[in-house]
């Protein structure tokens, strides 16, 4: 293996910072959204490379795995995150409040409204009957809360995750919003890689086969492409929960 100074991986990482240190010198209102999966906490970690006080913020649901709070907690005291969380719920979760986090509750009332009223008409989940209004309610919602404020956020998208993000671009602008996808040319491979060489601790679930991380009954191990288990056996599997191709702002 050649050694990072003379690896096409140095230079992946030099290219990373550079889309970064675009967004922050020229767009005042900035922040990275972080989901604590590992394209996101890659980003967030370069991203504080280049600012290490950058804004956070993160887009939880009550459906998120136990590991992925209890990863949320241990890597934003880790990294010292400027983090905010935007949850649609009526209180933050336990492990949220004992460790004093940032968490911006969003009213759950309409969630709760058509996740019932699908129960009665179906007897099923609102996740699998209409996981599209679901992502919509509990993380579209939420997500053009967090950047309404913001001229520019700055995400772990990649295009060689699936099917549906092949097509994005290093930055893009989507309404009155530009966003930053400064890993959007790196492999799976690379991500791993860049996380053994900075030592960032892992989420536990990626040990069990799990490759691309959301909501616990929309996420299972496995797949051709790290996207395939996200909604499994829905019409939407493999797809996009929507926050980066509706227009948020």
């Amino acid at each position: 293996m050649l050694p990072l100074s003379f690896s096409p991986m140095k230079e992946k990482i030099q290219h990373a910072k550079e889309l970064i240190r675009y967004a922050i010198e020229n767009y005042p209102k900035v922040a990275v959204a972080c989901s604590f999966g590992k394209d996101s906490i890659v980003t967030t970690h370069l991203a504080q490379q280049v600012k290490k006080d950058i804004p956070v913020f993160s887009i939880m649901t009550m459906f998120k795995p136990r590991e992925t709070f209890e990863y949320l907690v241990k890597m934003s005291k880790l990294m010292n995150m400027n983090l905010k969380i935007y949850m649609v719920a009526n209180e933050p979760p336990e492990i949220f409040k004992k460790n004093g986090l940032n968490v911006i509750l969003l009213p759950p009332s309409e969630f709760f409204e058509k996740a019932k009223k699908v129960k009665e008409e179906t007897g099923k989940e609102i996740y699998e009957v209409d996981p599209d209004e679901c992502c919509r309610l509990l993380k579209v919602e939420p997500t053009k809360v967090a950047v309404k404020d913001l001229d520019c956020w700055i995400c772990g998208l990649r295009n060689t995750e699936g099917r549906t993000r092949r097509d994005f671009k290093e930055i893009e602008k989507r309404g009155n919003l530009v966003k930053v996808n400064p890993i959007l040319n790196w492999t799976e491979a690379d991500v791993w890689r860049y996380i053994a060489i900075h030592k960032i601790p892992v989420h536990p679930l990626y040990a069990e086969g799990y490759r691309s991380l959301g909501c616990a009954p929309c996420s299972h191990p496995g797949g051709e492409f790290e996207r395939d288990g996200r909604w499994k056996g829905t019409s939407k599997c493999g797809g996009e929960c929507g926050i980066h191709t509706k227009i948020l702002k």
